[in-house]
């Protein structure tokens, strides 16, 4: 098992072990994949009431994206908002969503209570705008629904109902039982996976999503999103140059946790 996880954070790391993981991996592990029923319900039009409900949750206080309006705005102005978005959603099964809706820009915050005069102690954030927070996270709790179904039961992180200190209990149990049995020739292991999340190549993110079954709309969306992902700099207030993201799931976007655990399954 241990070789294989590292197998697949090598072959994720390098551009150039894609192709060739993914034609001698994808095909040799059993898969679960999304029947008829769910697919359908993942690839319904978006409605009022997802759109409204995902408003009430937008948290306050938080940075908002280029276009400046915050949780706050969208929870006051909700009425007024909603038909708007659902006007514009239904335009991601065209691909004709505003560029805005690729596009993160990446500003430095100063950590809390640290000196401000030396360089680490800020931390990079990435602003997204809200309304594409609003889609991203109608398409999270979609497939929040399916998610156990897809995944590894010990995987608990970012799942709903599920608590880390779970798989804390199973090892203490594990190692209980070790020290019960007469023969203790037995190792646990502790692997970190080191900037996993900036670390997965997006043709592979695609493939793992249809490799489960996903597909139609919710598969076109997340290849439109990620294909064209873009990112800028803000330095000193000013905008520098747009560059292409290649790899790595989206800061502050509510989906990327859920992919990261579908494609760690993979």
């Amino acid at each position: 098992m241990c070789s294989f996880h590292i197998d697949v954070s090598l072959s994720l790391g390098s551009s150039l072990c894609l192709p060739l993981y993914l034609n001698k991996k994808m095909g040799k592990y059993p898969r679960v994949r999304i029947k008829k029923k769910k697919k359908e319900n993942l690839n319904r039009p978006i409605t009022t009431e997802e759109i409204e409900a995902v408003i009430k949750t937008l948290p306050a206080n938080k940075s908002p994206g280029r276009e400046g309006f915050t949780g706050e705005f969208y929870r006051t102005f909700k009425e007024e908002l909603t038909p708007i978005l659902l006007k514009l959603f239904p335009k991601t099964q065209e691909e004709r969503l505003p560029n805005s809706f690729y596009e993160a820009s990446i500003i430095l915050i100063p950590k809390p209570e640290k000196d401000t005069t030396k360089k680490e102690n800020y931390r990079p954030i990435s602003l997204r705008n809200i309304d594409a927070k609003i889609l991203n996270k109608i398409l999270a709790n979609r497939i929040q629904q399916y998610i156990k179904k897809l995944i590894h039961h010990d995987q608990v992180g970012f799942i709903q109902e599920m608590q880390c200190w779970y798989n804390i209990r199973k090892s203490i149990n594990v190692i209980h039982h070790i020290n019960k049995m007469k023969n203790k020739n037995h190792m646990i292991i502790s692997i970190d996976a080191e900037k996993a999340f900036d670390k997965i190549q997006h043709p592979f993110l695609i493939k793992t999503l249809s490799n489960v079954g996903i597909e139609g709309s919710y598969l076109d969306i997340r290849k439109a999103i990620y294909e064209r992902s873009t990112a800028n700099i803000i330095l000193n207030g000013q905008k520098l140059k747009t560059f292409s993201l290649r790899t790595g799931t989206r800061q502050g976007c509510p989906l990327s946790p859920l992919l990261f655990n579908t494609v760690l399954k993979s």
